[in-house]
C-alpha cells in the first residue's frame, strides 16, 4: 500500500483510510462504558495473582461456597487486574484501547484487502466501529472481537488461494479460549466455511477442477482448532463450556440477563446498529456486483444471531463491514464517486492528508484525559459506595443479602471478610439461587421465607427495590444507613444490629 517516487514516501488516501478506522477504534473504546461486571473480573484476576493459581470452585458467595467454578476468563482477569492495580482507570483504558485499535486495523486490512475503495473503507469502518461500540468495555468480551477479526482475515487469505494460512487458527483458538466464551466462534466460522465450500466443491467435482480451498488444509484446520479449544485450565469442561451456558444446564439464564434479548432499535445504543442494517439492505440492492456465497452466508448467520441476542452485535458489525465496504465501492464507482483506483500518474493531495492524520492524532491525545476524568464518574455510578465505607468503617458481621447487579462490587471492597449473596456469575449462581434471590428482592410470595432460610443477619440493597419497602415496615427490621441509591437494614437482634448500635453512639 505504500507509494515511493524517487526514493520518497507519500501519503496517499489509502493511509487516510487506516487512520479514520484506528481512531473510531479508539474513539469507540476510550470512553468509559459502565459495567457492573468489572468488579467481580477485577476480583478473581486479583485471587489468581496473590494464589498464583486458577481456582476451581466459587470462594467469592457463602450460598454457591466450594461449587465448581469454571474460571474460563482468567487470561484477560490477570492482565486487567495488574493494570487496574498499577494505574488504576488509566490501566484498564490502556488495555481496552489497545484491543479495539488492534481490531480496528486488523478490520481496515479486512475492507482494502478485499478491494474497497478508502472512502468506502472509512465510511464502512466508522458506521461498523460505532455499531459495535457498546461492546467495547472492560469485560473480557472485547477480546473476542478482536480474535474473530482475525480469524476472518485467516478465511480471507484461503479465499484469495492462500489456504495454509487456514493452519494458523489454532495459534488464535488457544489464547481465545483462555480470554472469553466467545471462542466457539472461532471453529463455528471454520465450520460455516466448509459448509460453503463444500457447495463449491460440488461444482468444482462436477468440471473436473482441483478442489479450492484444500479440503485437507480445511479439515485439518477445523480438527487442530477444536482440539487447540482444550489447553485450558479445565480442559474438556472448560472446552465444552459456552455450549452449556447457551444449551445446556445454564441455559436458564437466557431469560435473566439483558444481553440475551434481543437489540431494542428505540434505545439510542443501537441507533449506529439500525443504520448499518438499513445501509446493507440498500447497498447490497443498488450494487450490480455479485456477492460470493461466503459473504452471503457470514452476513445471513451473523444479522439474524445479532437480531436474535444483542450481545452478537460487535461480531455481526465486523463480520459484514468488508463486504458492504466492497459493494459500497462498486456503486459509487457505478455513479462515478470515488473510484477505487486513482488515475495512473496522478498526484494526491500528500498535505491535506497528512494535516487530516494530524488532526485525527490531536483529537485522540486530547480525548485521553478528557476520558479519564469521566471513568471514576462512570464506574461509581448506581454503586453503594458510601454503604460500603460505613460497612468498612463499623465492621458489621453476619450474613448479608445484596442486589445482584452489585455482587461484584461487593466482592472487590468487602471480600474475603464479606461473602456476597449473590453475584453477576449467573451460572455460578444456578437457577434456584436467582429465583429465591428474585423472590425476596421483588417481594413475590415467600419473600420473607427466603431471609428465614438464609439466616439473613444485614441486607444492601437498591432504593428501587419493593424489598425496601416491606423492611422499611416490618419490625424485624431497621434501617441502619443509607445514601442516595442504597440502604443498608439491619435485623434487630443480630450481631450487626449491636455494631451499627455501636456505631452509632
Amino acid at each position: 500500500m505504500e507509494q515511493r517516487q524517487s526514493g520518497r514516501f507519500r501519503l496517499r488516501l489509502v493511509h487516510v483510510a487506516w487512520a479514520v478506522v484506528i481512531y473510531c477504534g479508539l474513539v469507540a473504546a476510550l470512553w468509559p462504558r459502565r459495567t457492573y461486571d468489572i468488579w467481580w473480573h477485577l476480583a478473581t484476576g486479583k485471587l489468581i495473582v496473590e494464589e498464583r493459581a486458577i481456582p476451581h470452585s466459587d470462594p467469592f458467595t457463602y450460598t454457591r461456597a466450594g461449587e465448581p467454578w469454571i474460571t474460563h476468563e482468567w487470561a484477560w482477569e490477570v492482565p486487567m487486574y495488574l493494570l487496574y492495580a498499577a494505574r488504576g482507570h488509566a490501566g484498564l483504558m490502556l488495555l481496552r484501547t489497545a484491543v479495539a485499535v488492534a481490531a480496528a486495523a486488523l478490520l481496515a486490512w479486512l475492507c482494502l484487502r478485499r478491494g474497497a475503495s478508502p472512502i468506502a473503507t472509512m465510511a464502512v469502518g466508522a458506521l461498523a466501529i460505532f455499531a459495535a461500540r457498546p461492546l467495547f468495555n472492560d469485560r473480557p468480551q472485547v477480546v473476542t472481537i478482536l480474535l474473530f477479526t482475525a480469524m476472518l482475515c485467516l478465511i480471507e487469505q484461503a479465499e484469495r488461494g492462500r489456504e495454509r494460512w487456514l493452519l494458523a487458527a489454532p495459534l488464535l483458538m488457544i489464547p481465545w479460549v483462555n480470554f472469553h466464551g466467545g471462542f466457539v466462534f472461532g471453529p463455528a466460522l471454520l465450520g460455516l466455511y466448509a459448509t460453503v465450500s463444500l457447495i463449491r466443491w460440488l461444482g468444482q467435482w462436477r468440471a473436473a477442477r482441483p478442489l479450492r480451498p484444500s479440503p485437507h488444509v480445511l479439515v485439518g484446520a477445523i480438527v487442530l482448532a477444536v482440539a487447540a479449544c482444550v489447553v485450558n485450565p479445565h480442559g474438556i469442561a472448560g472446552a465444552t463450556y459456552p455450549l452449556d451456558y447457551v444449551a445446556g444446564e445454564h441455559s436458564w439464564h437466557k431469560g435473566w440477563i439483558t444481553e440475551y434479548e434481543s437489540p431494542d432499535f428505540s434505545n439510542p445504543i443501537f441507533t449506529w446498529l439500525g443504520a448499518l442494517i438499513v445501509a446493507t439492505a440498500a447497498i447490497f440492492a443498488a450494487s450490480r456486483r455479485r456477492a460470493r456465497l461466503w459473504d452471503i452466508a457470514l452476513v445471513a448467520a451473523f444479522l439474524f444471531m445479532t437480531l436474535k441476542w444483542q450481545r452478537n452485535v460487535a461480531l455481526f458489525a465486523f463480520a459484514v463491514a468488508p463486504v458492504l465496504a466492497l459493494h459500497l465501492s462498486c456503486l459509487l464507482d457505478d455513479i462515478g464517486v470515488a473510484k477505487s483506483e486513482p488515475k495512473p500518474g496522478k498526484r494526491e493531495p500528500a498535505v491535506l492528508y497528512a494535516a487530516i492524520i494530524a488532526v485525527l492524532a490531536g483529537l485522540a491525545i486530547f480525548a485521553v484525559p478528557s476520558a479519564l476524568r469521566r471513568a471514576d464518574d462512570v464506574f461509581s455510578q448506581d454503586v453503594p459506595v458510601q454503604c460500603v465505607e460505613y460497612i468498612e468503617r463499623t465492621g458489621i458481621e453476619g450474613r448479608m443479602y445484596n442486589t445482584y447487579r452489585w455482587g461484584g462490587y461487593l466482592i472487590w471492597h468487602l471480600w474475603p471478610e464479606h461473602r456476597v449473596f449473590v453475584d453477576g456469575r449467573a451460572d455460578v449462581m444456578g437457577r434456584e439461587l436467582a429465583e429465591d434471590w428474585q423472590r425476596a428482592h421483588k417481594l413475590r410470595d415467600g419473600w420473607y421465607e427466603v431471609l428465614e432460610r438464609y439466616r439473613i443477619d444485614w441486607a444492601l440493597i437498591s432504593v428501587s427495590a419493593p424489598l425496601c419497602r416491606a423492611l422499611d415496615l416490618h419490625p424485624d427490621w431497621r434501617l441502619a444507613f443509607d445514601e442516595p441509591t442504597a440502604r443498608l437494614y439491619v435485623r434487630r437482634g443480630s450481631v450487626a444490629d449491636l455494631q451499627a448500635t455501636e456505631a452509632a453512639q
